[in-house]
């Protein structure tokens, strides 16, 4: 058996994580493949809790041995039968004393002499002093009644600058400040990022393949061919190039979707064609084509389409469901007569395992329009699974026809299981959030969106805001051409007193953050929804930050809570999803009705991988919550920092009302040094650290750090920042679910240390 390279290093990991005890657990792949390795499920070590009950029995500790707890291991076997999953390997860690299967290891995997897990392998990691090293596969041989032993070559395992999580990773590695000014000064660019601000390689490669097939300078992938669709009109109609819309269709386009963005559109039919000339002086016109023959449509009416083009009447074609791939002599090449070329991508397989994987492209050769489309596609976050761009590349690959069905009684299945993982992390979310309802989105900042557009009325133009907002969030809500019809009121947590004078009959939403980014303060729940509710405005809780372990806000009046599943929910950096989750399922009905029209599903692998993660999100909630207390106790002790942020922080506004709302603190603290210099911030972050990774993100389950407002303040004045309180060279950690803390916080001392010479 080959362990894949990215399973064998979370091993590792989690050897290096519990060092200098062993760690312990499974490695999981489905049930009808014997070659598949999915994913590792660590477990926890029972041997020092054994040792102290009875030592006579259990001379070894967690220093010398293992025993995974058979609690976790009934649970783990019992869930993975639901999902169709079986335990493949059983792996464990040697600190400081090599790679070998050792006569414990095998007394422990026998029983009278045969197997006691028939089938399973075994493997064994080197942890020498704190580093991964060497390790062995074993596999019992029946004929030799023993173990054959393959080993496994020690790695320089270094952390990664470029991305963070393995193959579908979610964020890049940044690791220096003078990396940060390049990037933010447009000197460089970032192969790899945050996934909504850098595509990931997957989406990039399928993005650069369906540009060359069709010819086209740019290629953008969605969520969804709805979701491209209606984020291009909504994109035209906003920067003041769409004023009429002209819609030739014989495909069911919702009305509902285009009034969602203002736009009506006026049917055009195909043999009442009307002339270039009586359209090009009514203003800025655009021209929508959706039609099951479009091929033959094109061909009849190309003189027309060439004096459309030559009054530069933007022509839009959307392809649903089975797509026309441009052939290479057509008349019609993209850059001659089509503006923008929008496509479904979606694979008709029969087998569950790749059935419903969909997603949608733009084609266009506009460049200024194109790279304004990526930056709206980076605010409202309808990004196309990088797992799913991955299969899709591999079907180009194959050439097997990545769009069209030939098998006419061969309809595109909605795989039973990825029904169940989707309803399966929703009933969860649901029960921890007290949520009578929960919908799952491509990621946080389109399950945002979503909301915002839906509740966003033209009668009721007024947006409250309390407390400082996730920077995307604060993006997306000023968004010009959509903000300007919009009032929006910011108010800090503490200045609740002034609600009850704002919140008034034209206000159509209030919005704040359980635990705001990066600043963790706690607004008072409990006041906003009394006074929300007794106006009937939607209430609006963005959870993420606090996790629904440790702040339920439909408690408190939320009519709807928000997470970025991507974050504490995943925990891995591996996994891109969003969730709104709500207390009333009457209005939770147009939402409904808004993802579909939309086409804001989460991918069906997306739903498969977080539901895996939750399997131990409450064990690994609480470890964040601890490790990040611990964290914060420490830099509030050391000379070398003047504030510390956290949501129990004594000197906050917030901090007393904080044990009312929250069970735990969460995994965020920031402060700020106490020379307040970039040089010393350098000094800080550029000096390298062990068991920390720089990136900008969190809820992974690393520890994390970043100079937060150089990411996402870095062009904003002092005056700008001083409003909003937010210190120009403030850190922010994201503390990760690491068993052992001591080498974290020994890696901040010695970062701290360089900031005092």
């Amino acid at each position: 058996m080959r362990i894949p390279d990215e399973i064998l290093t979370e091993c590792h990991a989690h050897g290096v994580e519990t060092y200098p005890e062993e760690s312990c657990g499974f490695i999981v792949g489905d049930l009808d493949d014997s070659e598949s390795l999915e994913t590792v499920y660590p477990m926890r070590n029972i041997m020092n809790k054994l040792h102290k009950e009875d030592p006579h029995q259990f001379p070894r500790t967690a220093l010398e041995g293992y025993m995974i707890d058979p609690g976790e291991h009934i649970k783990l076997e019992r869930y993975l039968k639901k999902i169709g999953k079986k335990i493949k390997v059983i792996y464990h860690s040697h600190p400081d004393v090599g790679a070998y299967f050792s006569e414990k290891d095998k007394e422990d995997a026998l029983w009278n002499g045969n197997a006691r897990y028939p089938g399973i392998y075994f493997l064994v990691c080197a942890t020498n002093q704190g580093e991964p090293g060497n390790a062995i596969i074993a596999n019992f041989n029946a004929k030799r009644s023993d173990f054959d032993i393959t080993k496994i070559p020690a790695k320089i395992y270094t952390p990664s600058w470029k991305v963070l999580g393995g193959t579908f990773g979610i964020s890049g590695i940044l690791p220096s400040l003078d990396f940060i000014h390049e990037w933010q000064n447009g000197k460089r660019d970032l192969e790899y990022g945050y996934f909504r601000f850098v595509s990931p390689r997957q989406v990039k490669n399928l993005q650069q393949q369906l540009a060359f097939r069709h010819q086209a300078r740019h290629a953008l992938a969605f969520s969804s061919g709805k979701s491209a669709l209606l984020e291009l009109l909504s994109y035209l109609k906003n920067s003041g190039s769409l004023t009429k819309l002209y819609l030739a269709s014989d495909i069911k386009l919702n009305t509902k979707a285009l009034q969602s963005i203002g736009i009506s559109a006026k049917s055009l039919k195909s043999n009442d064609l009307q002339s270039a000339k009586n359209l090009s002086v009514s203003g800025e016109n655009v021209i929508l084509i959706s039609l099951n023959n479009l091929k033959k449509f094109l061909i009849e009416n190309s003189e027309w389409f060439l004096k459309l083009s030559e009054s530069r009447i933007p022509i839009i074609v959307y392809e649903e469901g089975d797509c026309l791939l441009l052939e290479k002599n057509s008349q019609f090449k993209l850059h001659n007569i089509i503006s923008y070329w929008i496509k479904d991508l979606l694979i008709n397989y029969s087998q569950e395992v790749h059935s419903g994987i969909k997603g949608g492209i733009i084609l266009s050769d506009n460049d200024r329009h194109m790279a304004e489309l990526l930056e709206l596609r980076k605010r409202r976050g309808s990004v196309l699974s990088a797992r799913n761009a991955a299969i899709f590349c591999k079907q180009l690959a194959s050439n097997q026809g990545l769009f069209k069905n030939n098998q006419k009684n061969s309809p595109i299945i909605s795989p039973v299981h990825s029904i169940k993982h989707e309803k399966g992390v929703i009933k969860k979310l649901c029960e921890w959030e007290n949520a009578c309802e929960g919908l799952l989105f491509p990621s946080g900042m389109s399950a945002i969106m979503a909301l915002m557009t839906l509740l966003r009325k033209n009668d009721k133009p007024r947006v409250i805001i309390i407390g400082l907002l996730y920077s995307d969030t604060y993006s997306l809500l000023m968004d010009s051409g959509i903000s300007s019809k919009f009032e929006t009121i910011f108010l800090g947590v503490n200045e609740l007193d002034l609600l009850p004078e704002v919140l008034t009959h034209n206000t159509s939403l209030v919005f704040t953050e359980s635990l705001t980014n990066p600043l963790c303060e706690v607004p008072d729940l409990e006041q906003i929804g009394k006074l929300a509710n007794a106006k009937g405005v939607p209430f609006l809780v963005d959870n993420t930050l606090a996790s629904p372990i440790n702040c339920q806000p439909i408690n408190w009046g939320a009519d709807y809570v928000i997470h970025s599943t991507t974050k504490y929910l995943s925990g891995k950096n591996d996994h891109a999803g969003g969730v709104v989750l709500s207390k009333n399922k009457k209005k939770s009905k147009a939402l409904i009705d808004f993802q579909k029209n939309w086409g804001l599903m989460i991918s069906n692998l997306e739903a498969k991988i977080l539901r895996q993660s939750l399997f131990n999100f409450e064990e690994r909630m609480q470890r964040f919550n601890k490790n990040n207390l611990s964290i914060a106790n420490f830099l509030e002790a050391n000379p070398a920092v003047d504030r510390v942020y956290y949501a129990y922080s004594p000197n906050k506004f917030s901090s007393s009302i904080a044990p009312k709302f929250l069970s735990g603190s969460g995994g965020v603290v920031s402060f700020v040094l106490k020379n307040d210099t970039e040089e010393n911030l350098s000094k800080f972050y550029d000096g390298g650290f062990k068991t920390i990774l720089k990136a900008p993100s969190l809820g992974s389950d690393k520890t994390l750090v970043c100079p937060y407002s150089m990411l996402t303040h870095y062009h904003d004045s002092d005056d700008e920042l001083n409003e909003i309180n937010l210190p120009r060279h403030l850190i922010r950690i994201a503390s990760g679910s690491e068993k052992n803390i001591k080498p974290i916080i020994n890696d901040l001392y010695l970062a701290l240390k360089r900031t005092t010479k």
